[in-house]
Order: C-alpha cells, then sequence, then structure tokens
C-alpha cells in the first residue's frame, strides 16, 4: 500500500470475538484495507496495509476453503503479496510485516466471514455492532 495509515478510524472485528479483545481487526479507509491483531493497537504495533481489491481475494480465500487452519501448514499466498501460514503456534499473516493469531482468533475471522458475512467493505464502513 502506498497511502499512509490513520489509526484513528473504526476498528472492526467479528461478532464471533464476542468480549474477547484480541482478534483479527480490520479497518477500511476507502481506499485500502489495514488489518492488525487488536491485542496490538499501540501506534508502533504491526498493521498490514493492501488494497481493497487485494482484501476481497483475501475474502474469496478465505469462503474458498484456502485460508482453513488445516490448510496453512505450507504457506499460502493470497492474490499477489500477503501470505498466510501456521507456525505451529499462532496463524501468521505476512506482508513485508507479520501480524500472529492465535488459533481461536483465526477461527473466529473465518467464521464472520463466510457464516456471517462480515468483513467485506461495506460491512467494514458500517457502524460498528454493539457485542
Amino acid at each position: 500500500m502506498t497511502h499512509e495509515l490513520k489509526r484513528d478510524g473504526v476498528w472492526r472485528k467479528s461478532a464471533r470475538s464476542g468480549v474477547q479483545s484480541n482478534c483479527v481487526e480490520v479497518r477500511f479507509d476507502g481506499v485500502g484495507v489495514w488489518v492488525r491483531n487488536s491485542n496490538d493497537p499501540d501506534p508502533g504495533g504491526p498493521v498490514i496495509g493492501v488494497s481493497a481489491e487485494r482484501w476481497l481475494g483475501v475474502l474469496d480465500g478465505v469462503r474458498a476453503g484456502d485460508l482453513a487452519l488445516e490448510r496453512l501448514a505450507v504457506p499460502v499466498r493470497v492474490d499477489g503479496g500477503l501470505v498466510v501460514r501456521f507456525d505451529g503456534d499462532r496463524v501468521v499473516v505476512e506482508a513485508g510485516v507479520a501480524v500472529r493469531y492465535t488459533t481461536a482468533e483465526w477461527e473466529a475471522f473465518l467464521g464472520g466471514v463466510r457464516e456471517d458475512g462480515e468483513f467485506g467493505l461495506g460491512w467494514l464502513l458500517g457502524e460498528p455492532s454493539a457485542a
């Protein structure tokens, strides 16, 4: 991504995360999609930026089952430069920097995409629920 991340926007996470604070957290700023672990929201924490088009490719990979935990023993390259893998302990999403998730965090993200229609661009621009 070539534009600058502004961290003051609304970050969204799956309703499946419940009260758990560490989750796949995503925001769309109208140009690009930013991904982080909500457990590490500090300004210096790792954040991955991808184009909206590339993010839609990630969601397609989730829906196709390509990013299911059992498929990540071998790194999966998604729509260009984004790589997702399981290191035996955590799911690692890499694109210049690495963001790590527990298996529970990753499964909440996958379920939110596949079963609840979360994380699409329209959903990201909507108001977060109270969950």
